[in-house]
């Protein structure tokens, strides 16, 4: 039941990211032409994505085994430090997304 539960949870977390659903702007329709700048682009919206969805994931996990640690020191350090590695990855995710995005924005990559 537990497996099901992370694997429908994981679905609903990352479909919004994998499936592109908007379409860029002024764009009406499919692309007739294969852009490898927009290619790079989404790429890298889409990686980020991923790591964001799965360090938000991480946290959630990090907070409900401190909760449920019940005294347990050392599950609840162990808890503490997931949460720690998961809040400085998301840090560093947003950081090397914002950092490519306005690199990228000013080399006129996209």
């Amino acid at each position: 039941m537990k497996k099901i539960f992370y694997a429908i949870f994981c679905t609903i977390i990352a479909l919004p990211v994998t499936t592109n659903a908007l379409t860029k702007p002024g764009q009406h329709g499919l692309a007739n032409e294969i852009n490898a700048d927009a290619l790079i682009g989404d790429i890298i919206d889409l990686v980020a994505g991923i790591i964001a969805s799965l360090a938000i994931l991480m946290i959630i996990i990090s907070g409900i085994m401190y909760i449920t640690s019940g005294g347990d020191t050392q599950r609840a350090e162990t808890a503490k430090k997931m949460l720690t590695y998961s809040i400085a990855g998301l840090v560093v995710a947003l950081l090397a997304y914002v950092i490519v995005t306005v690199i990228g924005d000013k080399l006129g990559a996209w």
